[in-house]
């Protein structure tokens, strides 16, 4: 377990802390802890709205939001779709953490196309683990990098 996933898990509330520990443990067995990383655990009421307000709000208006806690800002429009569907996320309570595959250079991928097998083995781990996997959800909501406690 890298020492960014020690740091991220210990900010969950600690009645999730058990069954992320598992599932990393599985998944450092499984796939090394080199192939993946924590890319969000807690977060805070702001910084959810503020992923709340892409694709709901004008593009000025969501890098403001952004800004204001210290996220990237969105290049253009295209950038500036819905990511989440809701202002109530389980990371905002410490019960939830968004875990990725990394590329060849050790950077965070969303690439489903091209890191399936590791999204797939991240995916069953948190299952492994007891939890709720956003690759289960509905087609039009799908969110594989996310897992949550039930």
């Amino acid at each position: 377990m890298t020492e960014r996933t020690k740091r991220m898990l210990a900010d969950l509330n600690l009645h999730a802390q058990p069954q992320f520990k598992l599932f990393f443990e599985n998944l450092d067995v499984l796939i090394g802890d080199d192939q993946y990383i924590v890319f969000e655990g807690r977060r805070t009421i702001q910084t959810q709205e503020a992923y709340y307000a892409q694709g709901r709000k004008p593009l000025d208006e969501v890098n403001a939001k952004r800004n204001m806690v210290g996220l990237y800002l969105l290049r253009s429009e295209q950038d500036n779709r819905i990511i989440t569907w809701t202002l109530k996320s389980k990371h905002i309570d410490g019960f939830a953490m968004d875990v990725l595959p990394v590329d060849g250079k050790g950077s965070p991928t969303w690439d489903l196309a091209h890191y399936r097998k590791v999204f797939e083995n991240i995916r069953d781990c948190g299952r492994g683990a007891g939890l709720v996997c956003g690759a289960d959800w509905p087609e039009s909501q799908k969110d594989w990098p996310h897992y949550e406690i039930k």
